[in-house]
C-alpha cells in the first residue's frame, strides 16, 4: 500500500476542510517527486496546489471559529 493510500480518506462524507488537507498532502508529495526529477515548472504549480489547499484549510478553521464565538449583545 502506497502513503498517499494509507492517507486516503475513506468517507464519501468528509467536509471540505479533509479534503483540502488530503490535496495538500498528496500535491506535496508530487512536487517533491517532480522537484526531484528536475521537472520545477510542474513541481511550482504542485507547490502553488499545495499552498491553495492550505490557504482553503485555513479559511475553513477561521469560518469555523467565528462561527463559535458568540455574539456580543450591543456590538
Amino acid at each position: 500500500m502506497s502513503r498517499s493510500d494509507q492517507r486516503r480518506p475513506s468517507s464519501t462524507s468528509l467536509k471540505g476542510e479533509e479534503i483540502a488537507a488530503y490535496v495538500a498532502s498528496l500535491a506535496g508529495d508530487l512536487r517533491e517527486l517532480a522537484r526531484r526529477n528536475g521537472l520545477t515548472t510542474l513541481a511550482y504549480l504542485l507547490d502553488m496546489a499545495r499552498l491553495e489547499a492550505e490557504a482553503e484549510i485555513r479559511a475553513a478553521r477561521e469560518a469555523q471559529e467565528d462561527s463559535s464565538v458568540p455574539e456580543i449583545p450591543g456590538e
